[in-house]
């Protein structure tokens, strides 16, 4: 087995543990040592960046109805943490910001992979001039499953790093989306040899979600992955660790 060593990256943190996309989430996984933390931007009726993965409430929060058509002010009314347990209710979402600059106070090298969820392209500039003033185009990667959003970034920031998906997981595939990306991410219960020496050949590094456990992770190391993404880095760290593939 090769001894290449893989990036780790918390799926929306450590949301085997905590509620997804929440402070506390970002802290442990931050805590348990991945090398990045992924998370999923959204944004609401008064131009602010919040972090949650679903396009509406009702998943994740007592709350029902869009992200987009709620103020900031009236989602921090809403509960994010009670439908993962009891011990979590009154977790807030957090602001883009607020989540950085907790991730960055635990490790202030964490690499961050920033999901743009909304299709809007002002939203997408914002997210950008974000990450301009914080100063973070050097850890940080954009991701979208809306391709013209990278191909946008592209052309406004060309050395940022951007993740795209195979074009059969997109809605809208470019023609020229594998020249616009660094990496893609493909599922772990399709993911093949064959296709990562696709990618591979094209220069794009591949990621792979989710491995949670370590018959995924047998799956998917054979097919010479460069990452894994997890909703359980508690679980895969020690696993990787124990094969000394960290």
């Amino acid at each position: 087995m090769s001894e290449k060593k893989l990036q780790v990256i918390g799926h929306r943190g450590l949301p085997s543990q905590y509620p997804e996309n929440t402070i506390p989430s970002f802290v442990a996984a931050a805590e348990l040592g991945v090398d990045a933390i992924e998370f999923d931007v959204h944004p609401t009726r008064d131009g602010r960046l919040v972090l949650t993965h679903d396009a509406t409430l009702e998943r994740c929060s007592n709350g029902h109805g869009r992200v987009r058509d709620l103020s900031l002010a009236e989602l921090r009314e809403l509960d994010f943490g009670g439908w993962k347990s009891s011990s979590f209710a009154g977790t807030r979402i957090p602001t883009l910001e607020e989540a950085v600059e907790a991730i960055l106070a635990v490790r202030p090298d964490m690499f961050l992979l920033v999901e743009l969820k909304d299709a809007n392209e002002d939203f997408a500039l914002q997210v950008l001039d974000y990450l301009r003033r914080r100063e973070l185009l050097s850890q940080a990667l954009a991701l979208s499953f809306h391709t013209r959003l990278m191909k946008l970034y592209r052309e406004q920031e060309p050395t940022l790093p951007l993740q795209g998906f195979p074009d059969r997981y997109v809605k809208e595939p470019l023609p020229d989306a594998y020249d616009i990306i660094n990496k893609t991410c493909i599922w772990t219960r399709e993911i093949t040899a064959e296709e990562v020496a696709f990618f591979h050949a094209r220069g794009i590094a591949v990621d792979v979600c989710p491995v949670d456990n370590a018959e995924a992770l047998d799956k998917v190391l054979p097919c010479g992955v460069d990452s894994i993404t997890t909703n359980a880095a508690n679980v895969m760290l020690p696993i990787l660790r124990e094969r000394g593939l960290r």
